[in-house]
């Protein structure tokens, strides 16, 4: 019995399934109702088999596309964040130029019992220990400022100028301690001397005050302008913080607290203003 070449089994294999190929092409084009039958039998094979594969990899594919969607939310949050954080800084930025405004609006409405001339200075460096007890304001000789002038907000007196050159002055503040004051009691009228006690401390008046002054905390206090002084009448100082009796010396001591805010200056007013260019109480 002869044995046939793989060879030969091969393309003998090939040739059968072309033909089978084109007779199957040629009945399903003719319509052929077996071959109908049999491509619905394989389909009915094949789909249930096709529908197990989705199954299968579609929660792969969700996961994916999960994972995907995951990473672009990432991205847009972190890209939200940014445009916030930038229209917070915005905000910051404009609400510090408004009320770097305000508090400049705040010194060119200044208006003062005397007329004297007055102008507008920037604070430009504070110590930051305090120490000296000063700012430094950007205008001097040039703009017309001579040591001894009074220094106020929009609130009152914060000082006056100590030293002075040609672009920049330093303004000793009132807080300083034994920075001497003239002051007047509103509606008392007694006029005596206040001295600075530190940062952050209320001025304290020692002596000047009699026993039978009516004072009471709460009460307005001004600088008494009296002949000689380094400031003219009734500008703002503060209001009475506390009284004490000295019954040694039979005087009343009064705190003073000031109505300007010394921590937080950025724009004051130098009144033009001086007794002969030198500073006296």
């Amino acid at each position: 019995m002869s044995v046939l070449d793989p060879r030969r089994r091969r393309r003998t294999t090939l040739i059968l399934l072309l033909l089978t190929s084109i007779t199957m092409l040629s009945l399903d084009y003719q319509g052929f109702r077996p071959l109908n039958q049999v491509q619905s039998a394989v389909r009915s094979i094949v789909d249930p088999l096709a529908g197990s594969s989705d199954s299968v990899t579609s929660p792969i594919t969700n996961a994916w596309r999960s994972f995907s969607e995951f990473d672009d939310l990432e991205k847009e949050n972190a890209r939200l964040k940014d445009e916030l954080a930038e229209l917070q800084g915005n905000s910051i930025q404009a609400s510090a130029a408004e009320g770097t405004l305000r508090a400049l609006l705040e010194e060119i409405e200044i208006d003062y019992i005397g007329g004297a001339d007055t102008i507008v200075a920037q604070v430009i460096d504070r110590p930051s220990n305090f120490e000296s007890y000063s700012i430094e304001i950007d205008r001097g000789t040039n703009d017309g400022l001579r040591r001894g002038m009074p220094v106020v907000t929009s609130a009152g007196l914060v000082g006056r100028v100590s030293e002075v050159q040609d672009g920049f002055s330093q303004v000793r503040l009132l807080h300083q301690p034994d920075f001497p004051l003239g002051i007047r009691v509103v509606g008392a009228g007694e006029v005596a001397l206040a001295r600075g006690q530190g940062i952050g401390e209320d001025l304290q008046v020692k002596e000047g005050i009699t026993e039978e002054t009516a004072i009471k905390v709460g009460d307005p206090v001004v600088t008494s302008g009296i002949e000689g002084s380094s400031y003219p009448p009734d500008l703002a100082v503060g209001v009475i913080s506390g009284v004490e009796f000295d019954s040694r010396l039979l005087e009343q001591e009064i705190s003073v607290r000031p109505v300007a805010d010394l921590a937080d200056l950025r724009f004051v007013t130098v009144i033009l203003w001086t007794v002969d260019g030198d500073s006296t109480p």
